[in-house]
């Protein structure tokens, strides 16, 4: 995992018919099947599971076998019928589904799926009778308000879809598909900050969430954020990319409105790929084409946004008005540059200023902000000082110092800035985020959490302390807690390019791949230098087994913050994955001669270590590792080096408890099939204890 030391610093129109986003019922009747009682034996558990090739055959083997019971007969039908909805065979699912009723009336799974097909049929009437059915036999069932509020949603029938919903997600706080279905309702009645709301809780139970990105993006879409639709459209292709309708349109209708013909047109000929004969479509994009020749004739090329610069913090007290007119102006000018974040530009009509008067101090107020956006920290302290020796007691321009002086990676001045703030002014939030910056900074992740909550609850608006919090999860191996911090950062500033490329980094760590390119390629788009973006690039072609390329990747990385340990630990998993342990082991050592409890080198090293077959000194550094934080790889790796030692019992229970974690990342994952392929392997080598039968595991 990454330390916390990279810090460098239009009117919606509706998807035509065939594409917009269905909520089906199908995924409710599934959680329905799981949740209705213990799982079956055999066929009964097929027809009811998660696998599609064994679902009908399973069915059909428990419906026509005379010694089953009526009660297995039901759930059979209705396991199939919910097999033919999500394959559009509706008649034959209403088949099933009347069998299922003929057996027992009061099979609720049976009306729900009956419910879904007589929608999708256009029988809109006879499928909410189902449903009400549905819930006057079971008034406690969510997925029963779950499937009614989908059915009145498809007939925009939005205060009542809303009431449902409520109900389903009081019955059942986590059900994930209610809150997607209620933000749709929300969305299409202009209830955006609610709809984003919903959409966020169930991207935070479930980062998966079928349609969550699509609905988000249009929320974000009505909102005027275009950029922030664009991205999440962008992740709902990635989750879906051969299926997914609704986004491609939604996407390729925004880069036409800002003037991104070319990518448009690349959208609207993917989806016409997939239902070539759509007249909504061909005509979309027939304009882009049409304007796309428009802008050739005209020698101009597409619209395109000045690259943002990096993120300065918030300014620390509004810069009082100038003296005289000409110097008005030019702070007016510079004060417009910096609001727009172009921090170069700010600096010519400041630095004129400055040259005239010195102590001007709305110029030094915005140029030390410039500087720092620039991430040009030295200069920006210079300015703070300046400002100081006018205000030596200002709490804001002390914590501001602070943040700086982390920039340059002198930590403890910049303890010592944000703890004097803080006693200057115990309810400044910038002083909590400067101490919670050098904390970080010098290892102590954990520390700086408290000092990142006490500033964000103090401003809830600053993208910055949300960012510096979500990578400190980051190093924390808490990679699903950054991305909702990274997720906030960025809904408060979309160009957050820093908040941007680590939660692609984090996507990706989570092996969530094509998603997390979509921020990384967005980051490089504007910034083609950025070091965490370029660290994305690398850590997929280390995923993807590209070792030689990811070992240049980030050795290029290294010789621009060669003192940051996180290049270095993913160089060397790529030289590992060279079989160049040699080359591995100067990498981890010099990560630890500096930071001697950095959890992922000491996994590594001992990983190296085991690669050398010196397991007694693997198993020292992967103990020191898993002191800290038990995690999938490191317990894997120690089981491995226990078995080289010839000690089954330790290995084989770290094998076990490496089955037994949450994965929280992609390693973990590839260990964590590891050890599971080990156990089964392990599991008749190992006796148990007196009195007990079988083996320990």
């Amino acid at each position: 995992m990454p330390g916390h030391d990279m810090r460098l610093r239009s009117t919606a129109t509706a998807a035509p018919r065939g594409i917009r986003f269905h909520l089906g019922l199908a995924a409710a009747l599934l959680l329905l099947s799981m949740a209705a009682g213990p799982a079956w034996a055999g066929d009964l558990e097929d027809c009811n599971g998660q696998a599609p090739d064994k679902t009908e055959a399973a069915c059909a083997a428990v419906i026509n076998d005379a010694a089953r019971s009526a009660d297995d007969r039901v759930k059979a039908y209705a396991g199939r019928a919910r097999f033919y909805n999500n394959h559009g065979k509706f008649d034959q699912a209403v088949t099933d589904t009347e069998a299922a009723l003929q057996l027992n009336p009061q099979s609720v799974a049976a009306l729900i799926s009956r419910g879904y097909a007589r929608q999708r049929q256009g029988k809109t009437d006879q499928a909410k009778a189902d449903l009400d059915h549905a819930i006057e036999l079971e008034p406690k069932n969510a997925f029963t308000y779950l499937a009614r509020g989908n059915l009145r949603n498809d007939l925009r029938n939005w205060t009542d879809a809303l009431a449902d919903y409520d109900q389903a997600i009081a019955l059942r706080s986590d059900l994930v598909a209610a809150y997607v279905g209620r933000a749709r309702a929300r969305v299409e009645t202009a209830q955006f900050d609610g709809a984003l709301s919903d959409l966020n809780t169930a991207l935070a139970i479930n980062p998966n969430a079928q349609g969550a990105f699509y609905w988000r993006g249009q929320a974000y879409r009505r909102k005027g954020d275009m950029d922030h639709a664009i991205e999440d459209f962008s992740r709902a292709i990635a989750q879906a990319p051969q299926t997914e309708r609704g986004a491609y349109f939604a996407r390729g209708q925004l880069y036409s409105a800002k003037g991104d013909y070319t990518r448009a047109v690349a959208d609207f000929d993917k989806l016409l790929s997939f239902m070539p004969d759509n007249k909504e479509v061909q005509q979309q994009r027939q304009q882009a084409v049409a304007m796309q020749a428009e802008l050739a004739k005209a020698g101009t090329g597409a619209v395109t946004m000045p690259p943002p610069a990096a993120r300065a913090p918030a300014a620390p007290g509004a810069p009082p008005a100038p003296v005289t007119a000409s110097t008005n102006q030019q702070i007016d000018q510079a004060r417009q540059f910096v609001a727009q974040r172009n921090y170069a530009a700010a600096l010519l009509p400041l630095n004129q200023v400055l040259a005239g008067d010195p102590r001007n101090e709305p110029a030094l107020r915005l140029r030390m902000i410039a500087f720092s956006g620039l991430a040009r920290f030295a200069e920006s302290r210079n300015d703070v000082n300046d400002l100081l020796k006018l205000k030596p007691n200002d709490a804001p321009l002390i914590a501001f110092r602070a943040i700086n002086s982390a920039g340059l990676r002198q930590f403890n001045d910049a303890m010592a800035d944000a703890e004097r703030a803080i006693a200057i002014d115990p309810n400044n939030a910038m002083a909590y985020l400067g101490r919670g910056i050098a904390k970080a900074g010098t290892g102590k992740a954990q520390d700086a959490l408290a000092d990142y909550d006490r500033s964000i609850t103090l401003n809830a608006r600053d993208t910055l302390a949300f960012t510096e919090r979500g990578l400190a999860h980051v190093s924390l191996h808490q990679i699903d807690k950054a991305l909702l911090d990274f997720d906030q950062a960025l809904a408060l500033s979309p160009t957050n390019l820093l908040a941007k490329s680590w939660r692609g980094l984090a996507l990706m760590l989570k092996g969530r791949t094509d998603e997390g390119l979509v921020d990384i390629n967005g980051v490089l788009e504007r910034n083609p230098a950025d070091p965490t973006a370029q660290l994305g690039r690398g850590l997929a072609m280390l995923t993807s087994a590209q070792f030689d390329r990811a070992v240049a990747a980030f050795g290029q990385i290294i010789d621009k913050v060669p003192n940051d340990p996180f290049p270095h630990v993913l160089r060397a998993r790529a030289y590992l994955g060279l079989k160049k342990t040699d080359d591995a082991m100067k990498d981890l050592n010099f990560v630890l001669a500096s930071r001697p409890d950095y959890h992922d080198a000491l996994t590594l090293r001992g990983i190296a270590f085991s690669a050398q077959r010196d397991y007694a000194k693997a198993v020292e550094d992967l103990d020191r590792a898993i002191a800290q934080k038990e995690t999938v790889e490191s317990l894997f790796a120690r089981a491995k080096a226990h078995e080289a030692l010839n000690h089954p019992d330790k290995a084989t229970d770290d094998f076990r408890k490496a089955t037994q974690l949450a994965p929280s990342s992609v390693f973990d994952v590839l260990a964590q099939a590891e050890s599971k392929r080990k156990i089964q392997e392990l599991t008749k080598k190992v006796p148990c204890g007196s009195g007990q039968v079988g083996t320990c595991l």
